[in-house]
């Protein structure tokens, strides 16, 4: 289910893209090829977000990034793809450095999907994945890279159906995104125009080349 990109440059340094939930990656297709334009080296990451489970997410996306080659790699997490590196980095650091980041990612809960769980449909849309990553063992930030979360807070979304208080992307609350020690950015953008913002992109290129 893994897919690496070849739009960058040889010499660039990778980029590993992981989607939220309900996605297949093809959403993070935008911001990796302005990752490209900018000279990095995208591959995209593919699990099953709803269906699947946590473990074999983690288990998969270290595999996958072990077979990309460059002496250092840099990840990016949409929403639920920030938890599963968050996962990954907790059970232990890759053997290359390197720079992460998330967009969106409710790395300290998330209203919308505690009050989906309280019902058995709410909690059959969720999955199963997103349950136990942000509800039930959301991990906490315990890699040695530097680590940058940029939020949205144009409330353009099902969010505003649970009566989500502001500032929000639509889905996820700008402080559920926040971690301890990290950088944190706030943009004009909804949760999925995270992934289409030039500005976005723009900030992780700086982030990835140490700015």
């Amino acid at each position: 289910m893994a897919e690496t990109g070849r739009d960058g440059p040889a010499g660039g340094d990778p980029v590993v893209l992981v989607h939220g939930l309900w996605m297949t990656g093809r959403e993070m297709r935008v911001l990796g090829g302005r990752l490209a334009q900018a000279g990095f080296r995208p591959h995209y990451f593919r699990y099953r977000s709803w269906r699947g489970g946590l473990a074999g997410a983690v288990r998969a996306l270290r595999e996958f990034i072990g077979k990309i080659e460059g002496k250092r790699v840099h990840l990016v997490g949409h929403s639920l793809g920030g938890v599963v590196i968050a996962r990954m980095l907790a059970e232990g650091e890759l053997d290359r450095p390197g720079r992460a980041a998330m967009l969106g990612t409710p790395m300290a809960g998330s209203a919308v999907g505690a009050k989906l769980s309280r019902s058995g449909p709410g909690r059959w849309l969720m999955g199963a994945l997103a349950r136990e990553g942000v509800l039930e063992r959301s991990p906490r930030w315990t890699g040695e890279r530097a680590l940058l979360v940029i939020a949205g807070d144009l409330p353009i979304g099902t969010g505003i159906l649970f009566g989500l208080a502001k500032p929000h992307d639509g889905l996820i609350r700008v402080e559920e995104t926040r971690v301890a020690g990290a950088r944190a950015v706030v943009v004009r953008a909804s949760h999925v125009g995270l992934l289409l913002s030039r500005k976005v992109a723009a900030i992780l290129c700086e982030h990835f080349r140490g700015v």
